[in-house]
């Protein structure tokens, strides 16, 4: 029986994503940049996120480089 390994199929780009990273600007990438910080923030526990002076309501004003008005 033959074995067909499908995680190349998963990794490869068709035709449009090939095309839409052909177009994409500095700023698209600073936009997926932030947007994976926010991602990434939000996965945290509230207890990593306190370690870090960080409160879970605070999270987009600090990825985002606003100060809120306590």
């Amino acid at each position: 029986m033959a074995y067909f390994d499908q995680s190349y199929l998963l990794e490869r780009r068709n035709l449009r994503q090939r095309f839409a990273k052909l177009l994409q600007t500095p700023f698209d990438d600073r936009q997926q940049a932030l947007a994976n910080e926010v991602v990434r923030l939000r996965a945290m526990s509230d207890a990593d996120l306190a370690a870090r002076g960080i409160a879970r309501e605070n999270i987009l004003f600090h990825v985002f480089g606003a100060r809120r008005q306590a």
